[in-house]
């Protein structure tokens, strides 16, 4: 009876270990904390102040130690937004938690609100699901400068922006919830007390699962974890156990796991205050390490910090330095411990890259334009391969010059458009720019691009012949 007894315990602490450690019976999301307050020259005619801090000089240099893959861009802009949505769904991500600024137009706060709305246009399209994440410092620094009369004022309008989420996000169907409840984080908090969130709250039902930052001591579900960069690189692992023991200790029903790539911020070069410590990449490691762990664990939500805080270094969208390495181990990891049957792969993620690279590019083009917008629909309906094929179609019409007719082949039709515009210059009524192939460019038709075309129409023809060799 003893050994039986033994057994069974062993048993119990073995099934305990294992919910503990992978989580096997808990539907976990991954989630992206995402910043929503560029603004690029190109597309609004100004730069905003978290690519400069006013010492940078985009689009040269941005106030970031890393350097977008897509280049400083536009919160606001669609292009960015579909291709970030986009990449976020292909990476194994199932939704975005918005840094979110609330509903009133004082600094550059009706901006973030404004890109956020927009890019949950784009996140619902990709089938992703969203939240927020509430600064609720912002209320005090709007009582400082005279926007709220008193604090009294300022909790008031605390109730309003909980009004407005309930009545604009919270009832919305990709909304992040749990139990039916609508998850709410806030960054802090750093302004309302307990009693002020709990009548923030009163009026709205459901309310909903509320989860500050770790350590703070308010009425919540649990708690979020954030990186600790003033623990450094050796205390990663250290401050991960705190979390996840804190959960564990306190009971908490729910609460979000954190997972970030480093912690490198550029206040200090930029001047705008002193660094808030720094967490190595360890070649990718840390960012392993802390998503691992949170699948591991049994946090119903894992944040990754962040997609694309470039202030602080925490990006895992494409860069310049480390291309898709981040968005590559997400889903590495997801198929590990999530979804075994997750359907995309790394080349699935250079598809909405390519796509916004060529919008920028023929952004003056309306037909290769209106192509670019019909590669985006393929993408959100999850046709990659007919995406994928006019992508092609429409970089190698870019990249063979002889190929005048834009059909991707260099052959006897592209002659026959050249010998039409023959001698022709610009104005004649058989002038056709695209027959202007010569290098540089002369606004004549002549033998410069016939040349230009009899030598790509040779070497096209010679490739085309060793493919069917190969072939045969």
């Amino acid at each position: 009876m003893k050994k039986i007894v033994i057994l069974v315990a062993f048993v119990s602490v073995m099934t305990i270990f294992v919910n503990e450690s992978y989580g096997d019976a808990i539907d976990k999301k991954i989630m992206a904390h995402y910043m929503p307050w560029y603004q690029s020259q190109p597309f609004r005619g100004w730069w905003g102040w978290h690519w400069h801090m006013n010492h940078f000089n985009p689009p040269a240099t941005v106030a970031s130690h890393y350097y977008p893959l897509l280049g400083p861009y536009d919160s606001n802009d669609p292009h960015i937004l579909a291709s970030q949505a986009l990449l976020m769904k292909f990476a194994g991500i199932d939704g975005m938690i918005a840094d979110w600024y609330g509903i009133e137009d004082f600094w550059d706060y009706g901006l973030i609100r404004d890109a956020t709305h927009h890019f949950i246009q784009y996140i619902k399209k990709a089938q992703l699901e969203f939240s927020i994440c509430y600064e609720d410092r912002t209320v005090g620094y709007m009582l400082d400068n005279g926007h709220f009369a008193n604090r009294a004022e300022a909790v008031a309008h605390g109730k309003l922006v909980m009004q407005w989420l309930e009545d604009n996000y919270f009832t919305d169907p990709s909304y992040l919830k749990l139990d039916s409840r609508p998850v709410l984080l806030c960054f802090g908090p750093q302004f309302f007390t307990s009693l002020e969130w709990t009548s923030l709250f009163k009026d709205l039902d459901p309310k909903p699962h509320f989860f500050p930052l770790i350590y703070h001591d308010v009425p919540k579900t649990g708690e979020f974890d954030w990186p600790a960069p003033q623990d450094g690189t050796n205390g990663v692992t250290t401050h991960l156990n705190t979390f996840y023991n804190r959960a564990a200790s306190y009971g908490w029903g729910y609460f979000i796991g954190g997972a970030f790539p480093r912690f490198h911020d550029i206040y200090e070069q930029a001047g705008v205050g002193p660094s808030y410590g720094y967490i190595d990449d360890q070649d990718a490691n840390t960012y392993r390490e802390t998503l691992e762990r949170g699948l591991q664990s049994n946090a119903n939500i894992v944040q990754i910090v962040t997609w694309n805080d470039y202030g602080e270094g925490t990006i895992i969208e494409p860069t310049q330095e480390d291309g898709y390495l981040y968005l590559e181990i997400t889903q590495e990891l997801r198929k590990e411990y999530v979804d075994s049957n997750f359907p995309y792969g790394a080349a699935d993620l250079r598809l909405p890259v390519r796509l916004y690279t060529l919008r920028k590019e023929h952004q003056d083009n309306p037909t290769v334009m209106a192509q670019l917008n019909m590669v985006e629909d393929y993408l959100f309906a999850n046709n990659l391969r007919g995406a994928e094929k006019l992508l092609d179609q429409i970089e190698c019409t870019d990249l063979i010059t002889g190929d005048i007719d834009g059909d991707c082949k260099v052959n006897l039709y592209d002659l026959a458009i050249l010998a039409s515009a023959w001698l022709s210059k610009a104005g004649d009524d058989n002038w056709d720019p695209d027959c202007n192939i010569s290098q540089p460019t002369d606004n004549v038709i002549n033998f410069l691009d016939f040349s230009v075309f009899a030598d790509t129409f040779f070497m096209w023809r010679l490739s085309e012949t060793d493919v069917e060799k190969t072939q045969n």
